[in-house]
């Protein structure tokens, strides 16, 4: 029966989930809220890839400036099969719905591992899916544009639902597709290999793939194709966030071997500490009792933690894509362990393990990892006896302990387990929503459409579909359908063909999504290009803009052909 009502609460979260948040990011769209980057590139890359134009797009932003790819920047060849959606509808719409379900579906596979984990808390399985849909980092990578990166999210979780149900050939399938979606996934894959060998017994051959495949993944998107996309750089473009370890990834490494400590003294603040625990407040810091299934999230927490931009570890943005599914994971495995204790404690081990199987699952404790780590330090240093005492104390306190919670086991039922263990976690749930409701409350829609978003259409309308545009960023994702856009304040855009700066036909900015100081830069801007006679104003409407090129330019224009 209760396994019933699971499956039912399931699919009402589901339903719920995909109904409210498809509602929340179309509206966020329509009322201007999405932004250039990232939704008015990937929706110019694709528009462009399935027009056989492969990976090209004009936008260019504040923070890098290179060639019209997406090559150049980023390695996502998950591009390709996703072009395919404008067969079915070519506009941004279809971006953020299949964002969201994908996103939403995600939750299935964690459904199901925690079925398996836990099997005699059937409701646990439920609780456990909506955590992870109402997790503050995943609705915030739900509402904020659409990114490849997003899908790795349930990718990775559909991964390992089926290396866990022995179904290799599937799961191979998922990982290639989640490192597919970001160059530095199959970083994530590499060391979900050595994990599942190490730890869950994986084939070695299988884990060796997974390894080899994913360090030479990296290393190739990283170190070949991005350079050759972009020659003439000395580094990744957004090395900038890390020059506080050194001018470059080389020397940042030399840096970290003979200074370390810059890691401790650099890097350990307080927001920092904060996002950490956002990240495990989610699901009630029970990720912590099964730490080895972090082990996997090294390289996204690395790269969000070791930056200078704050936006990485505000834990609201796409950058946690691959954090969360270990956090999930993690947090099921540490729910087992706390339940194989206690069902040691009371002296019932039948409705989750064997005996023995128990005693495995007991060794893997923090005491355990503790008492080892002490035993391994102390004998670099040859103190024998010393460790063999150590290890005998560790033992004998773990022992005192678990003397200690028999009898609260015994007095804690089932049902009053759940309880403590539901409460707990919606708890913590609550708190997060009320700490995380400052960050996420920016990309929420806070208006209904109405008549200013009507007059902005009219004005977008007046621009052909063949011309070149400079867009401010709310506008951009609107109009990002065609060969040639660029970001404002840029009024040139760099062709593959001409392999120069050509200037746009159209300016359109909106001035109410401005902030205030910035308000009266590109006023001043757009009268300036108005006043040396280069555009002139062809309509304005609500605080938005509309310049054109001058007649006589664009007549000169056309006529070069």
């Amino acid at each position: 029966m209760q396994q019933r009502v699971a499956w039912l609460l399931l699919a009402v979260i589901l339903i719920v989930y995909i109904v409210f948040m498809s509602q929340q990011v179309l509206l966020r769209y329509d009322i201007f809220k999405a932004t250039a980057f990232d939704l008015g590139n990937m929706d110019q890359v694709l528009w462009n890839t399935l027009h056989g134009r492969l990976f090209q797009f004009t936008n260019q932003g504040a923070d890098w400036y290179g060639p019209p790819t997406r090559l150049a920047i980023h390695f996502e060849p998950i591009i390709l099969p996703l072009s395919l959606l404008y067969l079915f509808q070519p506009q941004p719409r279809i971006l953020l719905i299949f964002q969201t379900l994908m996103l939403a579906f995600g939750a299935l596979p964690v459904f199901l591992l925690a079925r398996r984990r836990v099997v005699d808390l059937p409701l646990f399985a439920t609780v456990m899916a909506a955590m992870y849909l109402f997790m503050p980092a995943l609705l915030g990578v739900n509402l904020f544009d659409f990114h490849p990166l997003s899908l790795a999210t349930p990718l990775l979780l559909y991964a390992v639902l089926a290396i866990d149900c022995r179904r290799y050939v599937w799961g191979i399938v998922a990982l290639i597709l989640a490192a597919a979606c970001k160059e530095d996934v199959p970083l994530t894959v590499a060391l979900l290999g050595l994990l599942l060998v190490c730890k869950y017994k994986l084939p070695p051959r299988l884990g060796t793939v997974l390894i080899v495949g994913g360090l030479l993944w990296s290393l190739l998107a990283f170190f070949v194709i991005i350079p050759h996309f972009y020659p003439g750089a000395q580094h990744n473009n957004y090395w900038y966030r890390y020059e506080t370890l050194g001018s470059s990834p080389g020397a940042a490494i030399v840096n970290i071997l003979l200074h370390p400590w810059l890691l401790f003294t650099t890097f350990i603040t307080l927001d920092r500490l904060y996002y950490l625990a956002n990240l495990l407040r989610s699901t009630g810091f029970l990720a912590l009792l099964a730490p080895e299934w972090l082990l996997p999230a090294l390289p996204a927490l690395a790269i969000n933690l070791l930056s200078t931009d704050a936006l990485l570890y505000s834990g609201v943005f796409q950058y946690n894509a691959t954090i969360i599914p270990f956090i999930m994971l993690a947090s099921i495995e540490g729910t087992h362990r706390i339940l194989t204790l206690w069902h040691m404690w009371r002296g019932d081990f039948t409705p989750l393990l064997s005996t023995k199987n128990i005693i495995v699952q007991q060794k893997t404790l923090l005491a355990r990892f503790v008492r080892e780590a002490s035993v391994r330090l102390l004998r670099q240093f040859q103190y024998k006896n010393l460790t063999d005492t150590l290890a005998q104390v560790g033992h004998r306190q773990w022992q005192r302990f678990g003397a200690t919670m028999i009898p609260l086991a015994k007095g804690l039922g089932k049902a009053r387990l759940q309880q403590v263990l539901y409460g707990w976690l919606l708890a913590m749930c609550v708190l997060n929503f009320v700490i995380m409701a400052p960050p996420l409350s920016a990309f929420w829609p806070d208006h209904p459409l109405g008549s200013r978003e009507q007059h902005v259409e009219h004005l977008l309308a007046m621009i052909p579909s063949n011309a070149s545009v400079s867009a401010s960023s709310t506008l951009n994702p609107h109009l990002s359908q065609r060969l040639y856009i660029t970001l404002f304040p840029e009024i040139t855009f760099s062709s593959s063909v001409r392999q120069v700066n050509t200037v746009v036909q159209y300016i359109i900015v909106d001035l109410n999504s401005l902030f205030p100081e910035d308000r009266v830069k590109t006023t001043n801007e757009l009268n300036q290009l108005v006043n040396s006679g280069q555009f002139r104003v062809l309509a304005r409407a609500e605080g938005v803009v509309l310049l054109e090129r001058a007649f006589h330019e664009r007549k000169v224009l056309s006529a070069e052909g």
